[in-house]
Parts: C-alpha cells; structure tokens; sequence
C-alpha cells in the first residue's frame, strides 16, 4: 500500500472513530485532497460540538449524518443530512474557506482553469501546468 493511500486510511479512520454518529452511514469517503482535510477536521468537530451542546440543553437538533464529500468545480461540497441552520453556516464557512486554500497543501490558494477547475496554490499550479504540458508533448510525439 502506497503512503498516500496509508495517510488516508488514517484520515478517514480517525475521523469515523472521532464522530461516529456523522459518518454512521456508508458515506463514499473523503473524495478531497489532503489540504481540505484540516477543514473537515475543524468543521466536523464544530458540529458534533454544537450538537452535542444543543442537545444537552434540550432543544433537539437532528444528529448530522454525511452523506457525500467532495471536490466539484474546485470547491468543497459537503452534503448532509439534519442538522439546523447554524449548522448550515458552518457548512458554508467551511466550503468558503476551501475555496481559497490548496486543496493539495492547504496553502493559500485560489481557484484555477484549464481542463479540471482546482483550487491550487502557486506551486501546485505550476506542477500542475508542466504535467499537463508534458503530457500534450507525449499526446503529440505519439501521432
């Protein structure tokens, strides 16, 4: 197994053992690069925080159960059943916050064309464009 399927074995194992009524259900994974995870992280544990706090207290707020996430147009996508409406406003400050980092490193970053739309930083992007340049010289050199 490479280390980058190892590293996110790890991710995703700790986050369902971290909020197990979140990801109770067959979910689809973490389909993000790993400069989004420390979002998910924070977003993650500010909802069952909430949640937990709120219910404690007696007004019910339905348990956030996952039911997607992903990277679509270069942006975070988060989707999820329950919840309320603050909980919505993390959601949406998290998806935000993604759009301005590199979902390769977490560095800042912005949202990029060509091809797939990727949120990258400037060096991601930079790679990014030699390994789209190197493959068109190879798409060229075999015709």
């Amino acid at each position: 197994m490479s280390d980058e399927f190892a590293k996110y074995d790890e991710f995703a194992n700790s986050m369902e053992e971290k909020y197990p009524k979140m990801f109770a259900n067959p979910y689809g994974g973490f389909c993000v690069g790993e400069g989004w995870w420390p979002i998910l992280q924070a977003l993650c544990s500010n909802i069952q925080h909430y949640l937990n706090w709120k219910n404690k207290n007696g007004e019910v707020v339905p348990q956030v159960v996952v039911a997607q996430i992903k990277e679509k147009f270069g942006g975070l996508r988060f989707y999820y059943d329950g919840g309320d409406d603050r909980v919505q406003g993390m959601v949406s400050m998290a998806e935000s916050w993604a759009s301005k980092t590199c979902e390769t490193c977490g560095a800042p970053g912005k949202s990029r064309e060509g091809g797939w739309i990727k949120t990258l930083c400037d060096y991601h992007e930079t790679e990014r464009q030699q390994r789209l340049a190197h493959r068109n010289i190879d798409i060229i050199s075999t015709q």
